[in-house]
């Protein structure tokens, strides 16, 4: 990847066993074809991929194939790390805490409401910083309530914080909480740490709201059925509600009997991919590689239209049959 480019972001979002872990892995697969150094990152507490490419799982970025790395994200060990921040941040604070055993009451952040999007958005910001020379993230998120809790949380944390901030500096200016530091004959005022802390976390939550809503791209994975339709265009309308728009919907599964056919009304003007039904199990680098293979027009719109001069993807083999 040039030196100073953001890398591409995918994210697959559906309703529960419609196949977005599957899609996902394949997308990843074919933008690795085409000579993409591609990260594939599990921030579904299921964690299929480990299965589906058959290796062991892991929290830091595994290399599987040429061009291809795969990250497990470990919700847990986040959510300790969202927790620990917040204890050291009141520590560093509220300087009187032990007068007042604040550290005995701790235990119960673990239980504070929107802990799992927080920590996802962390472990999020994580692989960002730590992926500079990927070309293509793909996130196989997690199921749709967790995910629409995820994309909603900058913009709600965001109105909070703003009134938290007015908030502390009404008590400021009331009780005129500024420290002095005298060296020498000159004296100097520090802010407030807690309004300090309260426009860092502005500022970060602000980044996170516009790489969600400009530098990413929404894929929502549906199955060509009445009940998967229902979900996907609620998921479609909720992330509108936010902010965030849907770059394409893919129809996973295409040609199943009964199956609804056209393409979905709310999608009209979205761009659409449709995969069908594999008859062999999609396990397994070599099961992976053949469908991506025969597949390779309908998942191209993840990564590109064409390569940078024009001709289209490379073969698979050239790719992945020799490391």
């Amino acid at each position: 990847m040039a030196s100073g480019m953001e890398s591409r972001i995918n994210f697959f979002v559906g309703k529960g066993g419609v196949g977005k872990s599957t899609v996902s892995a394949l997308a990843a697969i074919c933008a690795a074809g085409a000579g993409k150094r591609t990260l594939l990152v599990s921030m579904d507490p299921a964690h299929n991929q480990g299965d589906i490419f058959c290796v062991a799982p892991g929290n830091t970025q595994r290399k599987v194939s040429r061009n291809l790395y795969l990250q497990e994200i470990d919700t847990d060990q986040w959510q300790k790390r969202y927790l620990e921040e917040i204890r050291s941040h009141i520590r560093k604070t509220y300087l009187y805490e032990t007068a007042f055993n604040l550290q005995d009451h701790f235990n119960v952040l673990r239980f504070s409401p929107g802990l799992e999007e927080y920590a996802m958005a962390m472990a999020f910001e994580h692989v960002l910083e730590n992926s500079s020379g990927m070309d293509m993230i793909m996130f196989d998120m997690a199921p749709t309530a967790l995910s629409l809790r995820f994309f909603a949380l900058p913009g709600i944390t965001l109105a909070w914080l703003e009134q938290l901030l007015k908030l502390r500096r009404l008590i400021c200016d009331k009780k005129k909480i500024v420290s002095r530091i005298k060296l020498g004959k000159r004296e100097y005022e520090t802010k407030d740490r807690v309004s300090e802390k309260l426009e860092s976390l502005i500022e970060r939550h602000t980044r996170l709201q516009e790489r969600l809503a400009k530098g990413c791209a929404v894929n929502l994975v549906m199955n060509p059925d009445p009940l998967s339709l229902a979900e996907t265009e609620r998921i479609y309308k909720r992330l509108a509600d936010i902010g965030i728009g849907v770059s394409c919907v893919v129809i996973n599964k295409a040609g199943t009997k009964g199956a609804a056919p056209g393409i979905p009304a709310f999608a009209k003007g979205l761009k659409v991919t449709s995969l069908p039904v594999s008859g062999t199990p999609l396990i397994g680098m070599n099961a992976l590689t053949s469908y991506a293979g025969d597949q390779a027009e309908a998942l191209r719109v993840f990564y590109q239209d064409k390569d940078r001069d024009g001709t289209t993807m490379r073969r698979f083999s050239d790719y992945f049959g020799h490391e």
